[in-house]
């Protein structure tokens, strides 16, 4: 009888303290991972450098107009309407006057790509979150003597549905000729030079219709950095072309982070200019993302660790954007099990020529109204359909 009753209570006994050992093995690698998210999160908010702020437009331009003088507002009635360019390379004529009229809307009845005078779009702040992109052509070390100043060479708007099903990203071509508040018309990327990241800020809200909720800039180190960190990245590269020391290759190419900067930044090589380098751009990002994904960088802590330590001293962000509100940027995307990403370019009605001979993109103020009501309404899978993605 004691046998029998001592088997029963040897088994109890082993299944207790099996689970036991499986608790504390649960709970030393949930504290493990915690840990290192922590870390994360402790790293990127001690490293990152934040603005001061991305609201106050005319503290940022008192600031930039102590170091550089002055900067006299430019009128907008005095200037002349941007000229068009015809097939034929011409930049006057009958082709040139009705491709403006063919771009004229409600608000823009010249058609050059400037809302009429006195009009601007209701800023609102839509169901989603809209995070701005920016890769700065700030330099440092020796090419910072060469090179002054600093434009956003690369300009992404990121919008989140509130349901979190999907990314969409929207490029915006750095020569879009727009109106930049206090400036008048200019190239979209020339708000950061003259008023900072505040400035940058208000001219692409005015520009698309919603308030900008985050900020975050890299800088060309950070970038290259980022992408050596992760041990490069595999990019999808169209055609074949040849730029500085690196020679590109149609298919699948594994850069390097000077590889990738000269990827993304070429238009010279291209027949259609900065058209392909924003596509460029985007073939980039799905490469980090499928590179991360592969790598583990997504799953795996240490490696997310590790990415984030090599691009938290490189990034500068708004002080809203710490790695708690990255987690909640983040979850309704991973709840709804919808990661993917859908890009296109920021519609527009072509090149053209301002006033002084400057090569820019005329703003399709109509298509551009559409998706200033799709961010507004969390309606951007339907915007998409209407004008297409890559």
């Amino acid at each position: 009888m004691s046998d029998e009753h001592s088997e029963p209570s040897q088994k109890k006994k082993w299944i207790k303290r099996t689970l036991l050992v499986l608790l504390i093995l649960l709970l030393v690698i949930a504290l493990g991972v915690g840990f290192f998210l922590w870390r994360a999160g402790h790293t990127w908010d001690s490293q990152t450098e934040k603005f001061d702020s991305i609201t106050k437009v005319d503290e940022d331009q008192a600031k930039i107009k102590e170091k550089l003088g002055e900067a006299k507002p430019l009128n907008v009635s005095e200037l002349q309407a941007p000229k068009v360019t015809n097939q034929n390379g011409s930049s006057s004529g009958e082709g040139a006057e009705a491709a403006l009229a063919a771009n004229a809307s409600e608000h823009d009845k010249n058609g050059d790509g400037i809302l009429d005078d006195g009009y601007s779009y209701d800023v609102v702040k839509g169901p989603g979150q809209n995070i701005l992109l920016l890769g700065s052509d700030t330099r440092s070390g020796s090419e910072a003597a060469l090179v002054s100043g600093s434009r956003a060479d690369t300009i992404m708007l990121m919008h989140i549905p509130a349901d979190g099903k999907g990314v969409y990203i929207i490029s915006i071509m750095r020569d879009t000729w727009v109106n930049i508040p206090g400036y008048g018309p200019a190239k979209i990327n020339a708000a950061l030079n003259y008023g900072g990241i505040s400035l940058q800020v208000a001219t692409v809200e005015n520009l698309v219709g919603v308030k900008i909720d985050h900020v975050a800039e890299i800088e060309f180190e950070g970038f290259k950095s980022l992408v050596n960190a992760v041990g490069g990245v595999d990019v999808q590269v169209p055609f074949a072309f040849t730029s500085n020391v690196w020679t590109f290759t149609p298919g699948v190419m594994h850069m390097n982070g000077s590889a990738a900067l000269t990827f993304v930044r070429e238009r010279y090589s291209f027949a259609d200019g900065d058209y392909q380098r924003v596509r460029n751009q985007r073939a980039f990002l799905r490469g980090l993302y499928s590179t991360m994904k592969a790598k583990g960088a997504l799953s795996n802590v240490a490696s997310f660790q590790s990415a984030v330590e090599s691009l938290a001293g490189y990034m500068r962000v708004d002080s809203g954007l710490n790695a708690m509100q990255i987690a909640q940027l983040a979850a309704p995307v991973l709840t709804s099990g919808d990661t993917s990403m859908h890009m296109t370019t920021l519609p527009n009605a072509g090149p053209g020529w301002s006033y002084d001979g400057q090569s820019i993109v005329l703003v399709n103020q109509a298509a551009n109204a559409q998706l200033a009501n799709a961010l507004q309404h969390d309606t951007m899978d339907q915007f998409m359909a209407t004008y297409g993605q890559d």
